[in-house]
């Protein structure tokens, strides 16, 4: 440093000797320990100088000399030129470290380029967020107070079909005496009932008069032809519980009051009572009941065609915190009961139906009572509650669900009644190996042994490592492990991986998995062997064996998982088969994995248990493998479920505004207007939506 002073005598310093004292010019970068892809920058203040030596510290320990060796003297800043120079020196000294470190790169790892490299990629599950309930069906079971019996399904089967002809035949006969009572009250052309009036005259009798009691006698015949509508009606009222059948019970009982007295009614006209709609009513009702009868009895004897069959639940929260499907073997436990529960309809007209029967009364009183016409309040009433009990309130569940029931029988299948059907919703769908390859599906082609080991001692290390893995090759391996007359081993320190996996059989680390899986074990393979669709066996990390399997997948598979992603149920691969990973399915076999998830290995083994410690509520019975089945039986009875509730809507709509109509008509004394005729073509029109929506629910 010079020694030169300025006038007033403090010393003066150059450039260089403040850049040396303060500046980072000529100062080395500190190499750091270990690249890292992320660079610490450090923190920290310039600590103010101490006491005894107050000169600022350079980088190495030394501190800045004059040419003669002596120390300079200190430079210090008053006040705020102090606390700036300090935050200075901590900016060049970031600005410094920056620099030397912005094109650092952290060094690959080989482990972990191998391992994502080899490794197929998984879907990670989706926590639910804590404050979310799931979401459940609109149309819920009625529970009652005490659950049937759960009778077995072949005892349940014999049960149902005691009667269901002679019912059928009742169907039938009140179909008949309906439409007889129908063209007793239209005026065609071929029914001259004006030629009769001589005759009926002859009898003191009218020919309206003579209508009427033919009409009041046919609806009372069609009531006793169907007692079973009538008769579950009363009893509901008696425990103030009713449903769809006491407003018919009430339509009925009024319908043969007001056709008592209509031919002594003035006024009334020709508008003869309304036996022909609420005989219909009764004959569609009887029909439902019919078709749910069947319906129940198809259902239990597809379910008893298997001791064990596969159960098919619905658990509310399996996958990503959705409603998600399992498949499990199982019994048929609890199957009975929830046949013989309530179905949709029911759970609907258990609010509805009060609601009907206190607003036809109303409507009724009103339109004659309100008027001041006491004398057409057996009129109202009977067109009220005529009108408010709907053709389809009994067939919005039993005519669909007969015919999926039918369908689900032909393919192997029975589904739990309504209880099933009101489960299935928006979710997941495990499958399994045997789902996508059933029993039968893969083959050993071929089978290869390296290193001089006996073909015994590989086939039944791989046989013994498929079988405790429980996978879709464990049956193959086994018929294979017969062929070569070799036995099972006991292993110990099971572990899987994605891949694989390894154990200890006899003293010896053996390793069973697919090509990429013994790439990422390190296991040399010989060139040319490395085969997607195989499975290979390693033995204290050297190759003992290559078996080749030719997949052969059912041309039903595809449309299984379209139909599943179109009802909104997406797949979930929970397959234990080291070969089946979406890379395979999609490039041999063309599936839309991308739609698909893949749960990691070990969400894989929970999902797929054998056995699982907790099971849902019940779904649907098979007796055969195969993902086309158990599609038949989560997608209808996901159909079921919105046929049945579209239905229903449709019913009540009909209900409602049949109600409201007749209560106008009524009120002003239209009787010209409120013919039967016209109430038939009413009624009548509330069918097309019922028959498309049946239709529906077998498309798929």
């Amino acid at each position: 440093m010079s020694d030169q002073k300025d006038q007033k005598g403090r010393p003066e310093y150059t450039v260089d000797e403040i850049l040396a004292e303060y500046g980072s010019k000529g100062r080395p970068a500190p190499k750091p320990e270990k690249q890292k892809k992320v660079v610490d920058f450090p923190e920290g203040k310039a600590a103010p100088p101490p006491k005894e030596d107050p000169r600022p510290p350079v980088r190495g320990g030394k501190r800045a000399v004059s040419k003669s060796g002596e120390p300079m003297p200190e430079i210090v800043p008053e006040n705020m030129g102090r606390a700036i120079g300090a935050h200075l020196h901590t900016l060049l000294r970031r600005a410094d470290h920056f620099a030397d470190h912005m094109y650092d790169q952290a060094e690959p790892d080989p482990d972990a380029l191998r391992a994502e490299k080899y490794t197929p990629g998984v879907d990670r599950e989706e926590a639910p967020p804590p404050d979310t309930d799931s979401r459940r069906p609109r149309l819920r079971v009625v529970k009652p107070r005490e659950l049937p019996p759960d009778v077995p399904p072949a005892k349940l089967a014999a049960q149902y079909q005691k009667g269901l002809k002679g019912q059928s035949v009742r169907v039938r006969l009140a179909f008949l005496l309906s439409l007889a009572a129908a063209l007793c009250s239209v005026e065609l052309p071929f029914l001259p009932w004006a030629a009769l009036a001589g005759e009926v005259q002859a009898l003191g009798l009218t020919v309206f008069q003579l209508r009427c009691w033919a009409l009041t006698a046919l609806l009372l015949l069609d009531g006793l032809l169907c007692w079973e509508i009538p008769f579950q009606g009363g009893k509901q009222l008696a425990t103030l519980r009713p449903r769809a059948e006491s407003v018919l019970l009430f339509s009925w009982l009024f319908t043969l009051a007001d056709g008592l007295a209509a031919p002594g009614m003035e006024g009334r006209g020709e508008c003869l009572p309304y036996a022909a709609v609420a005989g219909l009513g009764l004959a569609f009702a009887l029909w439902g009941e019919h078709a749910r009868r069947r319906g129940d009895r198809i259902s239990a004897k597809a379910a008893s065609q298997a001791r064990t069959p596969y159960m098919v639940s619905m658990d509310e929260t399996l996958w990503s915190g959705k409603p998600t499907y399992t498949k499990i073997s199982g019994s048929p436990l609890g199957f009975g009961s929830q046949l013989q529960m309530e179905d949709g309809g029911h759970a609907a007209y258990q609010i509805a139906a009060p609601l009907l029967l206190l607003g036809a009364l109303l409507c009724a009183v009103m339109a004659s009572f309100g008027q001041k016409a006491p004398e057409r309040f057996l009129w109202a009433a009977s067109a009220c509650f005529t009108a408010a009990g709907s053709w389809t309130a009994l067939l919005a569940f039993a005519l669909p669900y007969r015919r999926l029931a039918e369908r689900l029988h032909k393919v192997g299948a029975a589904l739990a009644g309504w209880p099933g059907a009101a489960r299935c919703r928006h979710g997941g769908v495990i499958v399994s190996d045997l789902d996508l390859f059933p029993t039968g599906s893969v083959t050993v082609t071929q089978v290869k042994v390296f290193g001089g080991a006996a073909t015994e001692k590989v086939v039944g290390y791989t046989a013994t490592m498929l079988r405790l893995m429980d996978c879709g090759l464990t049956r193959p391996f086994h018929d294979l492990l017969r062929t070569h007359g070799a036995l099972y081993r006991e292993v110990s320190g099971l572990e899987w991986h994605e891949g694989g996996a390894s154990g200890v059989i006899r003293g010896h680390e053996v390793l069973v998995g697919t090509s990429a899986y013994m790439h990422l074990m390190e296991v040399p393979l010989p060139p040319g062997h490395s085969v997607k669709n195989a499975v290979y066996c390693a033995i204290n990390g050297q190759l003992a064996g290559l078996f080749l399997l030719e997949y052969a997948m059912s041309g039903a598979v595809n449309p299984s998982l379209s139909a599943l992603m179109k009802a909104g149920a997406a797949p979930v691969l929970a397959t234990r088969d080291p070969n089946l990973i979406p890379a395979l399915l999609e490039q041999k076999f063309n599936l839309p994995v991308d739609k698909m998830e893949f749960p990691p290995v070990e969400r894989r083994l929970e999902l797929s248990k054998p056995d699982p410690e907790e099971v849902g509520g019940l779904v649907a019975l098979l007796n055969r493998e195969g993902l086309s089945v158990y599609c038949d039986a989560v997608v209808g009875g996901r159909r079921l479920r919105l046929a049945t509730r579209w239905g229903l809507i449709s019913a009540l709509a009909g209900s409602v505004i049949g109600l409201c109509l007749t209560f106008y008509l009524t009120s002003v004394g239209a009787f010209a207007s409120l013919t039967a005729a016209n109430f038939l073509v009413f009624m009548a029109a509330w069918l097309v939506p019922q028959a498309l929506i049946t239709n529906w629910v077998n498309q798929y």
